[in-house]
C-alpha cells in the first residue's frame, strides 16, 4: 500500500540527494495509449476510448492548440508499442505513475498493474503525486530546489521562460500533438546529450505523452541525470493558458478557484 504524500517525498528525497533517477507520469490519455484505444483532444469535442464528449463537459474553455492530441490506433499503431516498453522497461531508479483508485476508478488502476506485472512495486507511483493535493507541496518545497540545479527544459513552443523562479540552461520545444509530429526530438536530445557530455543536470518534460518516451528512452543510455515528468504544473508561469481549461488544481492554487481537488489525496489499491 502506498501513501499519496509519502509518495512525493520520496520524489523530493531523490532531487534533493542528485542521485540519478526517472520519473514518468502514466495518466488518463497514455492508459488510453497503453490500451490501444482512440483518443482525440480537439478544440471543441473529445473522444476517450468509447466515449464522445463536447468539451463544456470537461473544460470551460476550448481546448486550446498546446492541449490538442489525436491517437488513432490504425494509424498509430508504433505509438502504441514504443508507449508500452517505455511502461514496462525496467531499471534502477525509474519510476513510473499510474492513476490512482480514486481517480479514473480502478479499471485504469488494475489495467496498469495487469500490464506491468506483479512484480517490483516499489517502482511505481502516483501519475499525480506532484499535483492534486500535493501541489502546494510541489511549489513550495520542490521548485525552489530547481535554482540550484543544471536544468534542461522540454516545453511548448509558446512558453515564455522569464517568470521561471530558476534558470534553465536549455530548453527543447514542442508543438501541439507532439507524441506524433514531434517524436523525432528524441534523437535531437539524445545528440545533445551526447556531444555534450551532460551529467548531473536535472531535466524537466512538459510535453505530453512524449515525456514518457522521452524519459524512456534517455534514461535507458544516459542515466547520470535526473528525469522528471512535470505535466503543466508549470503552465502558469510559463504563460501558457489551456491549463485554464483542463487543469482544475491549477485553477485552484493560481485562480482562486474553490474546488476538494485541491485537497485530493490518492487512493492505491
Amino acid at each position: 500500500m502506498k501513501n499519496f504524500k509519502e509518495e512525493f517525498f520520496k520524489i523530493l528525497v531523490l532531487v534533493e540527494s542528485k542521485k540519478p533517477f526517472a520519473f514518468a507520469r502514466f495518466s488518463d490519455g497514455e492508459v488510453s495509449v497503453l490500451k490501444n484505444k482512440h483518443l482525440v483532444l480537439a478544440e471543441d469535442y473529445f473522444i476517450q476510448e468509447d466515449v464522445y464528449g463536447k468539451n463544456a463537459v470537461r473544460a470551460p474553455i476550448p481546448y486550446m492548440e498546446e492541449e490538442r492530441k489525436e491517437f488513432d490506433p490504425e494509424k498509430h499503431s508504433f505509438y502504441h508499442e514504443k508507449l508500452v516498453e517505455a511502461f514496462t522497461f525496467r531499471k534502477q531508479n525509474y519510476f513510473k505513475g499510474i492513476p490512482g483508485t480514486n481517480e479514473w476508478g480502478r479499471e485504469a488502476f488494475d489495467y496498469c498493474i495487469d500490464l506491468y506485472g506483479e512484480e517490483d512495486h516499489d517502482h511505481l507511483s502516483f501519475s499525480n503525486a506532484m499535483i492534486n493535493g500535493n501541489y502546494s507541496l510541489f511549489m513550495d518545497m520542490m521548485v525552489p530546489l530547481f535554482k540550484y540545479r543544471d536544468i534542461i527544459l522540454v516545453c511548448n513552443e509558446n512558453a515564455a521562460l522569464d517568470n521561471l523562479p530558476f534558470d534553465v540552461k536549455k530548453d527543447f520545444r514542442i508543438g501541439s500533438n507532439c507524441m506524433i509530429n514531434n517524436y523525432d526530438l528524441i534523437e535531437e536530445i539524445k545528440e545533445y546529450v551526447r556531444s555534450n557530455n551532460i551529467k548531473n543536470h536535472l531535466f524537466l518534460f512538459s510535453a505530453a505523452t512524449l515525456s514518457n518516451f522521452l524519459i524512456y528512452e534517455l534514461y535507458k543510455e544516459f542515466d547520470q541525470n535526473q528525469y522528471i515528468d512535470i505535466g503543466s504544473s508549470l503552465s502558469p508561469l510559463l504563460g501558457l493558458q489551456g491549463w485554464r481549461g483542463t487543469r482544475v488544481y491549477l485553477r485552484c492554487y493560481w485562480g482562486g478557484e474553490q474546488n476538494p481537488i485541491i485537497n485530493q489525496e490518492d487512493s492505491w489499491g
